[in-house]
């Protein structure tokens, strides 16, 4: 009996010391910097927030709150980041590994927007004189990865001139720009490949 019971009293104690070095030698999560959005255009408030948003959700790690897999960094302090690289529309690759190292970032991605607009006006020429909408964006996609050594610096226009309609307002331009960037750069492949590289656990 007495040597039953210390079998399983060390049973226990090697399940708890394997319990502990496990959690001991697990990894620190992936620090995520998105960057607000740059741009040197007043106003478009909601365009600016939109494409924040989109890139958010494109970063996203489904049950991440359980997982800890990813430590996103708030945006204050990336914006504060920002201000001491002096990262701006006309800054390169250098100045967005310069601000992922003021971060300690493992990754870090953003848009700037060197130009957009959208307005109305009636063309008599253009179904007698129907009004008319002229939106315009550019879109730059920023991103930088650590456990790759990977950077990306992609852009795309997008405009509309013609009759009224939902798909030519700057909303619907800045949407389609920034799906179309996302797709091309891959962004959530490069996110769970820097996270299997943290972990360890790449073949």
């Amino acid at each position: 009996m007495f040597k039953k019971s210390l079998f399983l009293f060390c049973l226990l104690f090697l399940m708890l010391f394997s319990t502990c070095l496990a959690q001991a030698q697990q990894t620190q999560p992936l620090k995520v910097a998105i960057m607000p959005v740059v741009t040197d255009v007043s106003g478009q408030k909601n365009v600016k927030t939109q494409l924040y948003s989109a890139l958010k959700q494109q970063m996203h790690i489904p049950l991440n709150d359980t997982l800890q897999a990813v430590e996103y960094i708030d945006a204050e302090t990336v914006y504060i980041a920002m201000q001491k690289s002096n990262f701006t529309n006309e800054q390169n690759l250098d100045t967005l590994k310069r601000t992922a190292d003021l971060l300690n970032a493992d990754v870090i991605v953003g848009y700037s927007v060197p130009n957009m607009f959208q307005r109305y006006f009636h063309m008599a020429s253009h179904l007698e004189g129907s009004p008319v909408i002229n939106s315009y964006i550019s879109l730059k996609l920023w991103a930088y990865y650590r456990p790759l050594d990977k950077t990306v610096k992609m852009s795309t226009t997008r405009s509309y001139l013609d009759t009224l309609s939902t798909f030519g307002t700057l909303p619907s331009l800045a949407n389609d720009a920034s799906y179309y960037l996302n797709k091309k750069a891959d962004l959530k492949s490069l996110l769970k490949q820097s996270i299997q590289i943290q972990k360890g656990d790449v073949q």
